[in-house]
């Protein structure tokens, strides 16, 4: 089991920044559909700081992993269908700088995704929302083979997701249904596990401008991981995160909010602390 442990903390400091800085973002109003030809940007600006990994057994094992990063977000609604079913596209463009036990530093870009989304079902007048969004990963994050730390996942990978939204009065939930995809990376011969993952963010306005949340995050694996085509037992990845959100709107435009986020049980799963302030500004 040590030398599956070991595999895995290598697999981790090298490809996991694209999923963590992508995965798990879910804030307040986040399904809601916009009118046509609406643009927002969303900017996140997070510290994701994971001092251990838990095994299979949850116990607890050093990785001292720490990461910086910048990750915008731009979304375009581009029209409707039958006059009430929105659709657009968003991109994910992340910047970060990346530690492992503070002995090596990686800056630079991360992994660009681009996902098409529709709307399957809105309704203003109930604040019902449900829609769906296919986000695609390239390999364009900065990868080298010789370093023990890298930003890219030298792989494409795939996120289908379900996005469900209700609205009523000053109560609101938002709820997604994920599934991940990952393309082995050929240079260093690691098969991440496919993975399901189900979050949520239950919120309440206390003013008209002013609105807290809870947030929460369970993440499973579908199977063990691969190694140089040999899988791994007792590898498949399990995690839960539980954490607070509060966000403002400055204006009409102009929403900021700060998310904290920590692990209470992780299996195969980095654990430790995650959080981020998110502006979000509509032209």
């Amino acid at each position: 089991m040590k030398r599956y442990i070991l595999l895995i903390l290598a697999a981790l400091a090298t490809v996991n920044f694209a999923t963590f800085a992508s995965a798990d973002v879910i804030d307040p109003y986040d399904s809601m559909s916009a009118p046509p030809g609406t643009v927002a940007l969303y900017s996140y600006f997070g510290q994701i700081h994971y001092p251990d990994i838990a095994d299979n057994s949850g116990n607890k094992h050093h990785l001292g992993y720490d990461q910086s990063y910048m990750l915008l977000r731009p979304v375009y609604f581009m029209g409707q269908i039958a006059d009430k079913l929105s659709y657009g596209v968003n991109a994910v463009l992340p910047l970060a700088n990346v530690s492992l036990d503070g002995a090596r530093n990686e800056f630079g870009l991360g992994d660009i995704g681009i996902s098409p989304f529709i709307y399957l079902y809105e309704n203003p007048e109930s604040k019902l929302y449900l829609s769906f969004w296919e986000f695609i990963f390239m390999p364009s994050g900065n990868y080298d083979k010789n370093n023990a730390v890298n930003i890219g996942r030298d792989a494409w990978w795939f996120e289908h997701q379900l996005a469900f939204g209700w609205y009523p009065n000053k109560f609101g939930m938002d709820f997604n249904v994920n599934y991940f995809q990952f393309t082995e990376s050929d240079k260093l011969k690691y098969n991440e596990p496919d993975a399901l993952e189900l979050e949520t963010v239950v919120h309440y306005g206390i003013t008209d401008k002013f609105r807290v949340g809870i947030n929460a995050a369970y993440w499973i694996g579908t199977c063990d991981a691969a190694y140089d085509g040999i899988s791994m037992p007792d590898t498949k990845p399990m995690n839960v995160k539980l954490g607070l959100n509060f966000s403002y709107a400055v204006s009409e435009k102009l929403t900021a909010g700060i998310r904290w986020m920590h692990d209470v049980k992780s299996e195969n799963y980095p654990s430790g602390d995650w959080a981020y302030v998110r502006l979000a500004y509509t032209f």
